[in-house]
């Protein structure tokens, strides 16, 4: 049984490819069939970021099939979608899905909105369900800050010149 388990594993990695360090399972997260991971990231209040662009590909390049993505833990002070997405693939050089880099592929990307004025923690957790019946479970935990100020454009014309100005930044919370 472990070992029909772990050969179906085996199987997955090579089936998607591009598979780095950080992508192999464990012997007890092949035994669960699931992968946990957690990640940390910023959002600016009220403006959309695209977490995570979702695809697999066969070694023809043409789209594999099986794929099951969804939002399990919708964000409280926001919303979270699964979108089309037109996307160039980056595979590594020495994989064989390399030449499938070549051309834009209909994908789909996990987008995060805070909500407007909105600061604060927040969270998603999203799964992706593979054609073997391996799952993997991303939560997202978002440090959300708000601009007090409107950001000032970068460059302003004056007298047919143009004077430019530093970028924004982002300011700490206020206690």
């Amino acid at each position: 049984m472990l070992k029909s388990i772990l050969l179906a594993s085996a199987i997955a990695f090579v089936v998607v490819g591009n598979a780095s360090a950080a992508d192999k399972w464990t012997d007890e997260e092949n035994l669960a069939g699931l992968k946990k991971t957690e990640r940390v990231r910023y959002a600016l209040s009220g403006q959309p970021i695209r977490i995570m662009i979702l695809y697999a590909l066969n070694v023809d390049c043409s789209p594999m099939e099986g794929y099951q993505r969804m939002i399990t833990k919708a964000p409280e002070h926001g919303t979270a979608e699964i979108v089309p997405f037109l996307h160039f693939p980056n595979f590594a050089k020495e994989t064989p899905r390399y030449k499938c880099n070549e051309k834009q592929i209909q994908a789909q990307a996990l987008v995060y909105k805070p909500n407007d004025n909105y600061e604060g923690p927040d969270s998603l957790t999203y799964l992706e369900l593979n054609p073997s019946g391996f799952a993997e479970e991303e939560i997202f935990t978002f440090n959300v800050r708000a601009f007090k100020d409107k950001p000032k454009p970068a460059a302003k014309a004056i007298d047919g010149g143009t004077e430019h100005l530093p970028p924004a930044a982002i300011r700490p919370k206020s206690k």
